[in-house]
């Protein structure tokens, strides 16, 4: 049996997942007591949860890389968090600072993520694909995934990146404990 295979035999199959949805429209909208649809967020514990999953947390921040740093830093000092998954703010645009304001505090990347991301995007997308900076890495033995705003991005990464090998991940980075 190949190690991967035998990784993933021992890898554990329920993992926790804490949500953030990074949006400044949709974070005022919150504030003011309206009405918000968070398609993507949803999107991502809906899928989570019907993979039998756990999500134990959300939050939605504007763009605003303090209220980003402290909606990432309480879900990493959540003991029962094993996988933190965000939407929003990995483009380019001026407010855009959801992956500067997270990857410097990587104690790992999790390079080969971006690159299937961005390649399966592609395939869907066209050129458009390289305009991400969708991202992977580990934090305090925690897997965190930076996704695009868009729900078929988070769909995608979801499903055919985050769940098929977050487990085999966390076995990995825990295993040496």
């Amino acid at each position: 049996m190949s190690a991967h295979k035998k990784h993933k035999e021992q890898a554990p199959t329920v993992l926790n997942y804490y949500v953030i949805s990074i949006s400044t429209s949709r974070y005022e909208k919150l504030q003011r007591k309206e009405p918000v649809v968070d398609e993507s967020g949803d999107l991502i514990k809906e899928i989570i949860i019907k993979a039998e999953q756990k999500v134990i947390g959300y939050d939605l921040v504007p763009d605003d890389k303090v209220k980003i740093l402290k909606a990432f830093a309480k879900a990493l000092d959540m003991d029962e968090v094993d996988v933190v998954v965000s939407t929003g703010g990995t483009g380019y645009s001026p407010t855009d600072v959801t992956v500067e304001a997270i990857r410097p505090l990587f104690d790992r990347v999790i390079e080969g993520f971006s690159d299937l991301f961005r390649l399966y995007s592609e395939r869907e997308i066209g050129s458009a694909a390289y305009l991400t900076k969708a991202s992977a890495g580990i934090i305090k033995n925690k897997l965190v995934y930076l996704l695009p705003g868009s729900p078929d991005a988070v769909r995608l990464a979801v499903e055919k990146l985050i769940l098929p090998e977050a487990g085999h991940l966390i076995y990995l980075i825990r295993s040496s404990r």
